[in-house]
C-alpha cells in the first residue's frame, strides 16, 4: 500500500490530535497493549517516534542514503543502535520482550525509519489513534483500509520500546468499537 503524501499529513495530524468520528473509515485494526509504564509516558513515547518517522515521509527524499535521525529521541536511537547500556530501563526491558514475543533482535534504525518510505509498500497501516483500556492497558488502533493481516512488526517494536510489556494483535474491529472508546 502506498502512503501519499497527503495520508501522512493526515496521520501527523492524528498523532497530535484525536481524528473525528466522521472521518473514520468503517473499520480499524486494534493492538492492546499492557504497558510496563503509566499509560500517558507510554503515549506521548510512541507520539515522539512516529511523528519524526512520518515528517521525515513527508519532507526527506528516501534515496538510498542514510535519514537523519536527530529529531528522533536519544532511548529510541539508542535501543535500535543495541546500545542497552544508555537506555533506561523501559528500553531494555522493552527490547528482551519484542525479541522473546517475535524471536528478532532490534530494528535497524535506518531500516525502521525506510518502512515510512511513502513508496514503499512494506507499511500496511496508518496511525489512527491511541485510547486507555485499563490501568497500564491501551489500545493502538491503525488504519489497515480493511486488511486484517499486514506488515507490522515496526509497530511493534516501537510498542515495545517505548514501554510495552505485552503487545497482543492485530485484531480486525469495528469503528463503532473505537468512537465508543473516545466518547465520554
Amino acid at each position: 500500500m502506498f502512503h501519499e503524501i497527503e495520508d501522512i499529513q493526515h496521520e501527523l495530524a492524528r498523532l497530535s490530535r484525536r481524528p473525528s468520528p466522521e472521518d473514520a473509515p468503517p473499520v480499524l485494526c486494534a493492538f492492546d497493549v499492557r504497558t510496563s509504564t503509566p499509560v500517558p509516558d507510554f503515549e506521548a513515547r510512541m507520539r515522539s517516534i512516529l511523528a519524526p518517522a512520518l515528517q521525515l515521509a513527508v519532507v526527506h527524499p528516501y534515496d538510498g542514503s542514510d535519514l537523519p535521525v536527530d529529531t528522533l529521541p536519544d532511548w529510541f536511537v539508542a535501543a535500535a543502535r543495541g546500545s542497552s547500556a544508555s537506555v533506561p530501563e523501559f528500553v531494555s526491558h522493552g527490547a528482551e520482550r519484542y525479541a522473546a514475543a517475535l524471536d528478532q533482535g532490534p530494528w535497524d534504525l535506518q531500516e525502521w525509519l525506510y518502512q515510512f518510505d511513502p513508496e514503499s509498500e512494506s507499511r500496511g497501516w496508518a496511525w489512527w489513534d491511541v485510547t486507555q483500556s485499563g490501568e497500564n492497558k491501551v489500545r493502538i488502533w491503525v488504519d489497515t483500509w480493511g486488511e486484517s493481516f499486514f506488515a507490522c512488526n515496526e509497530l511493534r517494536w516501537g510498542a515495545y520500546i517505548s514501554g510495552g510489556a505485552e503487545v497482543a494483535g492485530p485484531i480486525l474491529v469495528r469503528t463503532s468499537e473505537w468512537v465508543a472508546a473516545v466518547t465520554p
